[in-house]
């Protein structure tokens, strides 16, 4: 059963042209050994040969005839991925059961991608082809210091891409649509519609949400009793306080009432108009945010002994949710949650 803001905010995210669904959305969970729902208000509280002036380009020189990415070294000096206002990722072999996908993208199903990119064109200023190759070594640059997820990330998981740089004015949801609906697109990122890249809630290291009145959690259901979540009380609030501040591995510990979380989910989602008009302060859920020592180590049972607490909503690991935000908007990458953060710990 979903609860009223979600159906809002799923109601403003397709408005606002999202190009991630709420199944998409899935593999951001924080990790945990039970199975459990994620309250979308917690989840709401995370190269190329070049092609420049028209899509059109794009089966000249980037597409089918491309793939050998001789021209890499130039594709910075058009665009880099971070300015790229959609990115539309192709299908790999390996994406998980629940993608949009049948297998790895075809080579007639890549033909029909770029004729819908040609059709584009008076919308496209500039676009470019990255390979699996190409976005492999990023991948790989970008994650170094991550042992386990370079061993767990084989190259042919990294999905080869379109990166597209708009036209001013241009709407992205009329690019966005068609594309995603396409065979072998396994998703499109509009990235014109992402949090803001140093938004407040991202400077905590965990997250620990509290109950709210009518939240569909398991863990807010008073032991299963009743249908309907209850809010964390005050003692309960005080409990959890008192044991995150005798955890070693805790630096800071900080209480977010309402107002103040409504505060910086408008500060991090300042782009989308739609999902801001369709949020209030009361669907915003109160929280501890805590930064750790240096070098401190968080793991699954960290989590866990907060979790198990009355009043408790949900526990988030804040360096894994960036990393699967990183993963997902940057490289197209979903994840199982166990195999994504190991090096979070």
């Amino acid at each position: 059963m979903s609860s009223p803001v979600e159906d809002r905010l799923r109601d403003a995210l397709a408005e606002a042209g999202a190009s991630v669904d709420a199944s998409t959305l899935r593999p951001l969970r924080a990790p945990e050994r039970r199975r459990s729902r994620v309250d979308f208000r917690m989840l709401t509280a995370a190269a190329a040969v070049v092609l420049v002036g028209s899509a059109t380009a794009v089966l000249a020189g980037g597409g089918l005839a491309g793939d050998d990415d001789r021209t890499a070294a130039t594709a910075a000096e058009v665009f880099g991925r971070d300015d790229a206002d959609l990115v539309v990722f192709l299908c790999t072999a390996t994406v998980p059961k629940d993608a949009p996908c049948a297998g790895a993208v075809t080579p007639g199903q890549r033909e029909a991608i770029e004729h819908a990119l040609t059709e584009q064109a008076p919308r496209i200023a500039a676009a470019q082809w990255v390979s699996q190759e190409t976005s492999y070594d990023e991948f790989r640059r970008r994650f170094a210091h991550d042992r386990a997820l370079l061993d767990e990330v084989k190259v042919t998981d990294v999905p080869a891409s379109y990166q597209l740089k708009l036209q001013p004015g241009a709407d992205p949801k009329q690019v966005e649509r068609p594309l995603s609906r396409m065979a072998g697109v396994l998703s499109v990122i509009d990235r014109t519609t992402s949090p803001a890249p140093t938004s407040k809630a991202q400077e905590w290291d965990v997250s620990v949400f509290l109950c709210k009145k009518e939240t569909n959690l398991p863990a807010c259901r008073a032991g299963g009793e009743t249908k309907e979540g209850r809010a964390a009380t005050l003692a309960q609030t005080k409990a959890i306080q008192k044991l995150i501040q005798t955890r070693p591995e805790v630096a800071e510990v900080v209480f977010e009432d309402e107002e103040a979380a409504f505060r910086h989910f408008k500060e991090s989602f300042a782009n989308n108009k739609a999902l801001l008009e369709a949020t209030r302060v009361e669907d915003m859920p109160q929280s501890f945010r805590i930064k750790l020592k240096e070098g401190a180590r968080w793991g699954e049972e960290s989590s866990e002994a907060l979790a198990r607490q009355p009043g408790v909503a949900q526990v988030m690991d804040g360096r894994c949710v960036r990393t699967r935000a990183t993963l997902l908007w940057d490289f197209g990458l979903m994840r199982p949650d166990t195999k994504m953060c190991a090096g979070s710990e």
